[in-house]
């Protein structure tokens, strides 16, 4: 089951990637932070509607949640608007990778430190040189 989990991530990356270059395309005509606002707003609509039909949360709990969690929308939104401006200079593939590098760098801190709840997954040798072949792909792709 678990690698389901994983086609479904592959899914989503690559749906990401879809969005990087129409939310490129859109930001040329209408602007980089009015294509922001347009795909974050869309997104908000949709998952709102989600919620109403799928959705088995529980909404009050809203109130019980640390304030500084209720700005975690603006990451998403500065993701969105960084992509909005970076993929038109830099193109999609090299902006995919450099926004996946900085999840993998990240993530890889969260799972050492156990951050936020996730499993502890210690930082090691295989992790870092991940983290640089990565890096060695993102200068492929942007070499001029």
């Amino acid at each position: 089951m678990t690698w389901l989990f994983v086609l479904f991530t592959v899914l989503g990356g690559a749906a990401l990637a879809l969005q990087a270059g129409i939310n490129a395309q859109i930001g040329k005509q209408i602007g980089t932070i009015e294509a922001s606002f347009l795909a974050y707003g869309v997104g908000t609509i949709a998952l709102l509607v989600a919620t109403f039909v799928v959705g088995k949360g529980d909404f009050a709990q809203i109130s019980t949640l640390p304030k500084w969690n209720l700005f975690i929308g603006v990451l998403g939104a500065l993701y969105i608007f960084i992509m909005v401006l970076s993929v038109p200079e830099v193109g999609a593939g090299t902006a995919m990778i450099a926004a996946i590098l900085g999840q993998v760098i990240i993530g890889m801190v969260l799972d050492h430190f156990g951050m936020f709840g996730v499993e502890v997954m210690p930082i090691n040798f295989q992790r870092i040189a991940g983290v640089l072949l990565m890096g060695v792909a993102l200068y492929l792709f942007y070499k001029p």
